[in-house]
């Protein structure tokens, strides 16, 4: 059954639609670009004020004219379909997405939230999705791999979230690639390595075990390196998202907030992260 992917295209910002074609063809997938107008508040406070409508048509006609072109900027030999959908953009993905097997978008616009590090579309889908997420940042192109194939890294915490996590990229991961799943345990962050692995031995090894056997649920053909670190998650990715090509992570994590709510992790991996960010979120 043929994979849908919705991707997000917003103006000529084109870093989404490029990862989608770079991966959707050996994934099976077939790509709908969706771009979304809708007309500002300061606008239509001003025409209903002087009697007169809205060019909905002229805007929608731009909008479908900036995503012909972003299209055929970064879609050669792959075919994509348009779709020009009025409304905010971050509800019309989310709604778009609803029935698809993913949603990529860039990780900001190129509107007028650009300055910000994650923006409120990239952030509102992340959060409200039902699907896998993939959040691409500014200026993405694929890295040429001479002798290997792509590096998927798994953040994991034992939660069915990051379950989730690590068969999504299971099952997204070719033959050629290399996954790691890097498992971050925290019992006494307050201490260094050595340390805490002298001091307590056996709650260590209890995690470990813990944490060993999760990941064996989910990857019980062992397909997968496994890094069990004593570190905070957060310099754990972070030194591990130097050389992959792709960061998977959970939804949420352990002490998660609220379902509005990312974990922090990820929120702070979507914000920095200089590859892809994957954000899975649990079917449960």
């Amino acid at each position: 059954m043929t994979k849908q992917w919705i991707v997000g295209v917003d103006g000529s910002s084109v870093d989404a639609l490029r990862w989608a074609v770079e991966h959707a063809g050996s994934r099976g997938a077939a790509v709908t670009a969706l771009t979304a107008f809708h007309v500002p508040a300061v606008m239509a406070m001003m025409t209903a004020k002087r009697g007169f409508g809205v060019d909905e048509l002229g805007l929608a006609a731009t909008a479908g004219h900036d995503l012909d072109m972003a299209i055929a900027d970064v879609a050669s030999g792959v075919t994509v379909t348009p779709q020009v959908v009025e409304g905010q953009a971050s509800h019309v993905l989310v709604d778009a997405a609803a029935s698809a097997d993913a949603l990529i978008v860039g990780q900001r616009g190129s509107g007028e939230l650009r300055h910000h590090r994650l923006g409120s579309v990239s952030r509102y889908c992340a959060t409200h999705a039902a699907v896998p997420v993939v959040v691409v940042p500014p200026g993405w192109k694929p890295r040429p791999h001479v002798d290997r194939g792509e590096r998927i890294v798994v953040g994991f915490d034992g939660s069915d979230n990051a379950a989730a996590a690590l068969q999504w990229a299971l099952d997204f991961a070719d033959a050629a690639a290399t996954i790691e799943v890097v498992a971050a345990m925290e019992v006494a962050p307050w201490l260094g390595n050595r340390d805490t692995r002298a001091k307590f031995p056996d709650e260590v090894a209890e995690q470990e075990q813990a944490l060993t056997a999760a990941i064996d649920a989910v990857d019980v053909d062992h397909r997968t390196e496994r890094s069990l670190v004593l570190d905070d998650p957060r310099p754990a990715l972070g030194a591990a998202a130097g050389s992959a090509d792709l960061i998977v992570l959970g939804a949420r994590g352990h002490g998660r907030i609220g379902l509005e709510f990312l974990g922090s992790v990820s929120t702070w991996m979507l914000q920095d992260c200089p590859v892809p960010v994957v954000v899975v979120p649990h079917a449960g």
